[in-house]
């Protein structure tokens, strides 16, 4: 894989993550998934995986916060993808007992696959180029897309854009995107990659929308 770009300066903060034995987590005989959690908000299901010391999602959060959206606005999309979120609904988008990821959660999550670690995250069929692909992880992170504007939604098949509930020294919150296949190109520099940590000021924030994966602490859900 390629090197990542970083836009903004950093500020680490760590998010607790206090998991209990009422969370509903059961065993699953799908091989995809170490176990499956039910959300007692709307009672979707979604598969869940242990990767070094934290439990995540396999599965785009669906959960029809406010402010969320499917992509495109059709009902379809969230059934495929799950919803998309603006920054403002980070600290409540996740069930209880889980959050919404920061730099070193990811970070720690890709040090479990090595060099091409991107490439173990994606899902090895709804791109439409997943050269490389392997899906090493069950992370099974697919090209949902995103919003940008109000009525401008991009990256359907090529792209998928993930939140991280962590701000720099600006306070714009961070979001990755990741390209599939043989990831974007920058016209001017030529550089080529598979993900971009970017920020955006607060501001600019209204409308756009990108997808959620829960975490916790695997320490703290035994």
């Amino acid at each position: 894989m390629k090197n990542i770009i970083y836009i903004s300066i950093i500020i680490f903060t760590t998010i607790g993550c206090k998991v209990n034995r009422d969370l509903l987590l059961k065993e699953n005989e799908n091989r995809n998934f170490d176990k499956t959690f039910i959300d007692s908000r709307d009672n979707n299901e979604y598969g869940v995986i242990e990767i070094g010391e934290s439990v995540w999602f396999a599965e785009n959060l669906k959960f029809q916060s406010p402010k969320s959206k499917c992509y495109k606005n059709k009902k379809g999309n969230c059934i495929k993808y799950g919803r998309i979120y603006p920054s403002s609904e980070l600290e409540t988008a996740c069930p209880k007992g889980w959050r919404v990821p920061n730099i070193n959660d990811w970070e720690n999550l890709k040090s479990q696959f090595g060099e091409d670690s991107i490439y173990s995250l994606l899902d090895t069929i709804n791109w439409s180029n997943p050269m490389s692909h392997t899906n090493e992880s069950r992370f099974s992170l697919r090209s949902t897309g995103y919003q940008m504007e109000k009525r401008l939604f991009i990256g359907e098949e090529t792209a998928t854009s993930m939140w991280l509930n962590q701000i720099n020294k600006y306070d714009e919150y961070y979001h990755i995107h990741i390209f599939g296949g043989k990831g974007v190109s920058f016209e001017k520099s030529g550089y080529v990659t598979n993900e971009v940590f970017h920020a955006h000021p607060i501001k600019d924030l209204e409308n756009r929308r990108f997808s959620i994966r829960c975490i916790c602490n695997k320490k703290q859900n035994e």
